[in-house]
C-alpha cells in the first residue's frame, strides 16, 4: 500500500506534526524538573541523592534525544536486567526493576505503537480468551482469590501485553539484534557478578539470581537468541564472536548444574539442521556432537562433581532433587483430579516442576488447552518464512524448559520470548515493513553519535 506508507509521518521519530514552539516548551519543562531534582539531591540522603541524580539524567536524555530513542534505551535496560531480575530485589517483592523498565520503555514508544497494525493469529486470540475465562473462574472459586488473581494478572501481562506491544512497535532488525545482544551481555554480566560476590553454593553457579536453575534458564534464552544472531550476522568476524559467546554461555549452563537446562540446550542444537533444512549444517553439528562425547571425561574433570553433566549421571544433589520433584508431582496430580475442569486457582504451584501440570491444576484442563494454543501461535513461525522466524527458538526452548521448571510468568523467559511476536508481522507489505526499520536505525545511529 504505497499511498498509505508515504502519507503517514516517519514512524518512531516524530509522532505527527507538533504545534510551533511546543517542543521548546517541553524541553524547558523537563530541564527545569531535572534542575529541581539535582537541587533535591544536594539536600537529601545518599540513596535519595543517587536516585534524584539518576532521574535528572534520564529526564535530560529524554529532552535531548526524544522519546523513541530513550524508549529503546530503556528497553535495553529491561533486557539487560531480565536474566537476573529475581536477584535484584528481595523475593517477596512482586514488582521488579525489570518490570518498571518494561512499562516505562513501552510507554515512551506509545506514539509509535499507536501507528502500528495489530494482526494476531486466531489461535492466539482464542487461547488468551480461554486462559482469561477459566483463570477467572478458578480465581473466583479459590479459597485464596486475591493471590490467584495477582498471579493471573502477571501471567496475562507477559503472555499478552509484551507480545502485542512488540507487534505494534515492530522494531527494526537492527534494534532486535541490539536487544538480543543486550540480553546475552546481561546474562554474562550476571555470571561475572555472581563470581565476584561469591554466589556459588555447592559448586553450582547462581550468577546474580537467587537459584542456579534461574541462572541456567537465562543461559538457555541467551543461546536461543545467539542462534538467531548467528544467522542474522553475515561477516565471519561477527559470526565468530557469536559462536564464542554461545560457547561461554554454554559453559555457564554446565556450571549451573542444571540437568534440564543442559538437555534443552542439546535439543536446540539438534533442532538447528532440521529447522534450517541443511545437510551440511547437520553434518557439522553431528561432528561437533561426536567431539563433545569424546571430550566428556575431560569435561567431567574440569567442571567437577556438581556440574550438569555429573548430575545427569546421578552425581551431586541429583537424587535429592528427584525426590522433591516426585513428591511435588504426586501432590499436583491429586489436586488436578480433585477439580479437573475448573482448577483450584493459581496458588501454591512452585513445587510443581511442570508448566503444563501447573496450568491444569490452576485453571483446569480447558485452560491448559488455551495455554497450548497461545504457545502454538508463538512457536509455529519457526518453520515458516518470516525473516525473523529464528526468534522462535526462544519459544521452543520455553516449551522444553517448562516441562521441568515452574515458570508461567517468569520475565527471564518472557522478555526475550516476546520478540517472537514480530514474526506475525510477516504478512505486511514490503514498503510498510521497511520504513520503520530505516527510521529506527537512523535514530539509533544519531543516538550513538551523540553519546
Amino acid at each position: 500500500m504505497p499511498s498509505e506508507t508515504t502519507a503517514r509521518p516517519a514512524r518512531g521519530v516524530t509522532g505527527g506534526a507538533a504545534p510551533p514552539g511546543s517542543s521548546a516548551v517541553v524541553t524547558l519543562v523537563v530541564m527545569l524538573l531535572a534542575a529541581a531534582l539535582v537541587l533535591l539531591a544536594t539536600t537529601g540522603g545518599v540513596i535519595e541523592s543517587i536516585a534524584a541524580v539518576g532521574v535528572a539524567v534520564y529526564l535530560t536524555l529524554l529532552a535531548t534525544l526524544g522519546a523513541t530513542r530513550v524508549g529503546v534505551i530503556t528497553l535495553m535496560g529491561a533486557f539487560a536486567t531480565a536474566p537476573s531480575y529475581k536477584g535484584l530485589l528481595p523475593a517477596a517483592d512482586p514488582v521488579t526493576p525489570t518490570d518498571g523498565l518494561l512499562v516505562l520503555g513501552f510507554a515512551l514508544l506509545l506514539p509509535v505503537m499507536f501507528k502500528g497494525k495489530l494482526r494476531v493469529p486466531l489461535p492466539y486470540v482464542i487461547g488468551i480468551i480461554v486462559v482469561f475465562s477459566f483463570g477467572m473462574i478458578a480465581t473466583v472459586l479459590s479459597d485464596r482469590s486475591l493471590e490467584s488473581f495477582i498471579a493471573l494478572a502477571f501471567w496475562l501481562v507477559v503472555m499478552t501485553a509484551l507480545p502485542v506491544a512488540v507487534l505494534l512497535w515492530r522494531p527494526s532488525p537492527r534494534v532486535i539484534q541490539l536487544l538480543a545482544w543486550t540480553y546475552v551481555v546481561g546474562h554474562l554480566g550476571s555470571w561475572a557478578g555472581g563470581i565476584a560476590t561469591g554466589k556459588i553454593t555447592g559448586g553450582r553457579h547462581f550468577g546474580m539470581t537467587n537459584h542456579p536453575n534461574y541462572f541456567a534458564e537465562a543461559g538457555i534464552m541467551a543461546i536461543a537468541l545467539l542462534i538467531y544472531l548467528f544467522f542474522e550476522h553475515r561477516t565471519w568476524l561477527a559470526r565468530t564472536i557469536t559462536m564464542g559467546a554461545a560457547g561461554v554461555v554454554g559453559v555457564s549452563v554446565l556450571l549451573s548444574g542444571s540437568r534440564g537446562a543442559t538437555l534443552v540446550v542439546a535439543v536446540m542444537v539438534v533442532m538447528i539442521p532440521i529447522v534450517e533444512r541443511s545437510a551440511i549444517t547437520g553434518f557439522l553439528y553431528a561432528l561437533g556432537g561426536a567431539l563433545v562425547v569424546a571430550a566428556a571425561p575431560f569435561l567431567l574433570d574440569i567442571t567437577g562433581n556438581t556440574s550438569a553433566i555429573d548430575r545427569l549421571l546421578g552425581g551431586g544433589t541429583s537424587s535429592g532433587s528427584d525426590t522433591a520433584r516426585s513428591a511435588g508431582l504426586e501432590t499436583a496430580w491429586d489436586r488436578f483430579w480433585a477439580s479437573p475442569f475448573f482448577g483450584d486457582g493459581l496458588i501454591d504451584l512452585f513445587d510443581i516442576h511442570n508448566n503444563m501440570l501447573e496450568v491444569a491444576v490452576g485453571i483446569g484442563i480447558f485452560g491448559l488447552v488455551g495455554f497450548l494454543l497461545v504457545l502454538f501461535a508463538l512457536a509455529r513461525p519457526l518453520f515458516g518464512d518470516s525473516p525473523h522466524r529464528r526468534l522462535c527458538y526462544t519459544i521452543w526452548a520455553y516449551l522444553g524448559w517448562g516441562l521441568l521448571i515452574p515458570s508461567l510468568y517468569d520475565r527471564t523467559l518472557w522478555v526475550p520470548m516476546c520478540l517472537a511476536a514480530i514474526c506475525w508481522a510477516g504478512s505486511l507489505s514490503e514498503d510498510d515493513d521497511k520504513e520503520p526499520a530505516a527510521e529506527e536505525t537512523a535514530a539509533l545511529t544519531t543516538t550513538t553519535a551523540r553519546t
